[in-house]
């Protein structure tokens, strides 16, 4: 962490860090539970929130952890942060879509027996022409890194590497 703080400025900047944790975790349990109901707008809302948690303590990194970027990376879960960033900033600016993933799973029709019914699984859209903004890089990023991916999966790889980070810095 940057040391020309003060000792009170690195602890209330550690607590901001904490507090992004605490919420980026909340927001991913609410996301497990709207995949549990197939509530689909409760998905979108939940999605947005875990991505906007997740890019807040992204960018927390990159602004008070010196050798964050170099290890993201490098690591292959920080490396997911660079679709997410796609999937983020798509979901704040483009007007153009109402979801951002495809659901897999759950009860199919017509039904056959033995029944057989997968659990629900909620994996991120194919960007094709609607997630166009951000500039190509980060489409490209997007479809490198997490299009056709489970989105929990992908979330909960991305927070190991958060978790991670945060770990370093308190040791």
């Amino acid at each position: 962490m940057k040391d020309n703080n003060s000792t009170q400025d690195i602890e209330q900047q550690l607590k901001r860090l904490e507090n992004n944790l605490y919420a980026l975790n909340k927001a991913y349990q609410r996301l497990q539970k709207a995949i549990d109901l197939n509530h689909e707008q409760e998905i979108y809302t939940a999605i947005g929130e875990t991505l906007l948690w997740t890019m807040t303590t992204n960018e927390w990194h990159q602004s008070h952890n010196p050798q964050y970027k170099r290890r993201r990376n490098k690591d292959e879960n920080g490396q997911l942060l660079f679709g997410l960033l796609h999937a983020y900033n798509s979901m704040k600016h483009n007007m153009e879509f109402i979801t951002i993933h495809t659901n897999e799973g759950g009860v199919q029709f017509p039904i056959s027996f033995p029944l057989e019914i997968p659990p629900i699984s909620v994996h991120w859209m194919p960007a094709g022409e609607i997630l166009d903004g951000g500039g190509y890089k980060q489409k490209e990023n997007y479809k490198r890194y997490i299009e056709g991916k489970d989105v929990l999966d992908s979330f909960k790889l991305a927070m190991d590497f958060l978790q991670s980070e945060y770990n370093n810095i308190c040791k």
